[in-house]
């Protein structure tokens, strides 16, 4: 049976299935030995900077916390305030900013240099610790009996940000991480504007690292990414600068973004300047895409991380938006091995679904063997 095949088997099985919540689809399904153990469900959506709706999958009106996908958004108002330039950032550092960084030596580093420069030190920080992402950095502190610092938390170069922002505006950085705080307003504003929703009317949450986190349908977060790529190839326009600041940090330091491993690092080092992409925790998954300034979001429903990469592989492939050489280099995040305990290949995590499309994109790039 060949991919296609294979896949509207599983749509066929899994779409009149009543899992309590409207709009969600299959995306995503686990496979061993040629049957299917679990599907992940959930919502994908496609938009211009003028939020026409391109493609989608599911129902693009479902609401659900932006979490750190939104870091993108968050620095701009840091950059337009010309905090940033005043406080002497870099792109490297911007690019730390919108991170979720795995923790490694570079990372600390770089957060570490802002800290100092801003005359502060790792306890300002009020993102808390976390284990670090990557394995090698892991097991070298469990190797010295040294506990994590707020270094290694990935969210620890946007709140080093968020810090200089206050330092710039001249407010007290004791609770900068606070809904009231000046820089928060400032940042709720921003994606109120970039996601066309009054900021008043954005129900908030609170993320893992502390800060406040956005509830938005799906097509708004998408539409923030469209904003985002639009802006940056518009000269004329006023959040130009901050807006492409943001796209060459991400494109020109893409190890910042995830670690020298991650998904969005690889995503767009080898896309070399086609796009940006940032993960969020629970499976969210943005995408700014430089051609048509269009705007992507991906959402795990049952926040499986571990299903994210194959649908945002099969959604650029449908979509056109990666070549031939691009994929070979990417193509063990399309479908990706289920191990056993003896290191034996036992099944898959792989697309199972295809866009609702309203133009034709023609036929598809490639197709596959289960």
């Amino acid at each position: 049976m060949n991919r296609d095949a294979f896949t509207r088997k599983i749509m066929q099985n899994e779409t009149n299935k009543d899992y309590g919540r409207k709009g969600l689809v299959p995306l995503a399904a686990v496979t061993r030995n040629r049957h299917v153990e679990s599907v992940h469900y959930g919502c994908i959506c496609v938009v211009d900077a003028q939020g026409r709706i391109i493609y989608r999958k599911g129902d693009p009106d479902t609401k659900f916390y932006f979490r750190s996908s939104a870091k993108p958004i968050q620095v701009l108002p840091f950059i337009m305030s010309g905090g940033a330039s005043a406080m002497n950032f870099s792109l490297k550092e911007i690019a730390i900013a919108c991170a979720s960084h795995s923790g490694e030596e570079m990372h600390q580093k770089t957060v570490q240099g802002i800290l100092e420069r801003l005359g502060l030190d790792q306890s300002s920080l009020h993102c808390g610790t976390s284990v670090p992402y990557n394995r090698d950095e892991s097991n070298r502190l469990i190797k010295a009996g040294k506990e994590p610092s707020p270094l290694h938390a990935g969210c620890s170069g946007k709140h080093a940000a968020m810090l200089a922002y206050s330092i710039y505006l001249g407010s007290d950085i004791s609770n900068y991480e606070k809904i009231g705080h000046p820089v928060q307003q400032e940042v709720l504003r921003t994606i109120g504007f970039f996601a066309d929703e009054d900021p008043d009317g954005i129900p908030l949450g609170i993320d893992g690292c502390g800060l406040p986190i956005f509830l938005l349908p799906l097509r708004k977060m998408a539409l923030s990414y469209a904003k985002l790529m639009k802006f940056a190839d518009e000269p004329g326009n006023p959040y130009h600068k901050a807006c492409k600041t943001v796209c060459d940090a991400m494109i020109s330091y893409p190890e910042m973004i995830s670690g020298s491993k991650g998904f969005c690092t690889e995503l767009m080092r080898v896309t070399r300047g086609k796009l940006i992409g940032k993960i969020g925790a629970e499976a969210v998954y943005c995408l700014g895409i430089k051609e048509g300034c269009l705007g992507a979001c991906v959402k795990i429903a049952d926040g499986g991380e571990r299903a994210v990469y194959p649908v945002v592989i099969q959604l650029l492939l449908e979509l056109g938006f990666l070549n031939r050489d691009e994929y070979e280099k990417l193509k063990r995040w399309h479908h990706i091995g289920v191990m056993n305990n003896l290191k034996e290949h036992v099944g898959d995590i792989i697309p199972v679904f295809q866009l609702d499309k309203p133009v034709s994109l023609g036929d598809k790039l490639f197709v596959y063997d289960l």
